[in-house]
């Protein structure tokens, strides 16, 4: 393995890197509206479908990660439809300091006779080469791998609500910021600027600083990622859709899901990223996702939770640590030691400005600055994924 400039670039601005070139990737027209379920009555029979060709009928358990929203709820509601007697283990994911989703996730797993497990996740920072050890990349925020290694304790199938969020229209503070963003005028390069906005912590104003130079950092080719997203026949908030779709899920949460499953030897069951799932999914009218009214999407999945009578909480939050509270608490410290190292690889390799380091650290500090926060997380990560796999001199079991 290799340092490619271009993906490290790309993973530190974006998380991840669309200059490889994937089969799986949707053109606009395929979100353009050609099918309609205005009832979910279609999309629920397509999805347990894709429930029973994952998933053998026979008496072993099955695993499965429970939050308490929308998309996990209704995977949970259609294996106890598709397999009455069979049982299921229910994971829930819970940070110090973070959001506690595991009282209504009990209800929901209560509801539909699962055994709900709730599994305390301390410092990502510690266990830092061992996440990145699994998805083989500079990355950090795959800390959903223990929810799977808690799940291949009990079972070997593992089903997971990954792609909901992106074919039924689940990012509505996304899409709303865009809306207030958005002029009626914006050309392609104007929405793809607008659209970053919506993104702005994986980025910072000053992002050309932060490489050394051996990166060359230009936003116009980052921009020109984009191009093929805002510049069609869409609706603005369809191409939003299409850009999220071929961004974060083609190109991060799927290969993440498949090399956290393969890690484990378990099989990963997204049964939204069923292909016939996707393929109604995605040309379903921007009307059956999204409200713009009254910002409220997945509509076709309300339609379907309401049938199964599912309650479910309205906001979406997921597995997700409080990051200024696991930096004062565990990750401060051990950024000062690798980031704060002027033999530290990222600056041997000319890769990464030692001097805004040094000023995002204040801004951090002083500020609670969160994008500066995520951008040295990231760093951290290029620098312990050197050492894994060009360097060779940190072992992915180590904690840090």
């Amino acid at each position: 393995m290799k340092v490619d400039k271009k993906q490290i670039r790309n993973f530190l601005t974006m998380r991840y890197d669309p200059s490889r070139n994937l089969s799986d990737l949707a053109s606009w027209k395929n979100f353009e509206a050609k099918s309609s379920d205005p009832s979910g009555q279609i999309t629920e029979k397509l999805l347990l479908t894709s429930i029973k060709n994952s998933i053998p009928n026979n008496n072993k358990p099955i695993a499965i990660s429970l939050s308490s929203g929308i998309d996990s709820s209704i995977c949970l509601a259609l294996l106890r439809k598709s397999f009455p007697d069979r049982k299921i283990f229910a994971i829930c994911g819970v940070f110090d300091s973070g959001f506690d989703e595991s009282v209504e996730a009990k209800k929901i797993a209560d509801m539909f006779s699962a055994e709900l497990k709730v599994l305390h996740m301390y410092s990502m920072f510690t266990n830092m080469p061992e996440i990145i050890s699994i998805s083989k990349r500079p990355r950090w925020n795959t800390y959903n791998h223990l929810i799977a290694k808690e799940a291949k304790k009990k079972t070997d199938f593992f089903v997971t609500g990954d792609g909901a969020d992106e074919l039924f229209g689940g990012y509505v503070f996304r899409y709303n910021k865009f809306k207030q963003l958005l002029n009626s005028q914006d050309k392609w390069i104007k929405k793809t600027k607008k659209y970053l906005e919506c993104h702005n912590r994986d980025w910072v104003t000053d992002q050309n600083e932060m490489f050394d130079k051996k990166i060359k950092f230009d936003w116009n080719e980052i921009y020109n990622y984009f191009k093929p997203y805002f510049q069609n026949n869409l609706d603005p908030i369809s191409q939003v859709m299409l850009a999220d779709f071929n961004g974060k899920l083609i190109f991060d949460f799927i290969p993440t899901g498949k090399a956290i499953s393969d890690y484990y030897k378990i099989k990963g069951i997204p049964i939204f990223l069923d292909k016939s799932v996707i393929n109604f999914a995605r040309n379903l009218p921007l009307h059956q996702k999204y409200n713009q009214k009254n910002n409220k999407g997945k509509l076709v999945l309300r339609k379907i939770s309401k049938r199964l009578g599912i309650n479910h909480i309205e906001e979406k939050k997921g597995f997700s640590p409080s990051l200024l509270f696991d930096w004062q608490k565990t990750g401060k410290e051990i950024c000062q030691s690798f980031l704060l190292n002027k033999n530290s690889q990222i600056y041997e390799k000319r890769l990464i400005n030692y001097d805004w380091v040094v000023k995002a650290f204040h801004k951090v500090e002083f500020d609670g600055d969160i994008r500066y926060l995520n951008r040295l997380i990231s760093i951290l990560a290029l620098e312990i994924w050197i050492k894994i796999f060009i360097n060779h001199d940190i072992n992915p079991k180590t904690k840090l």
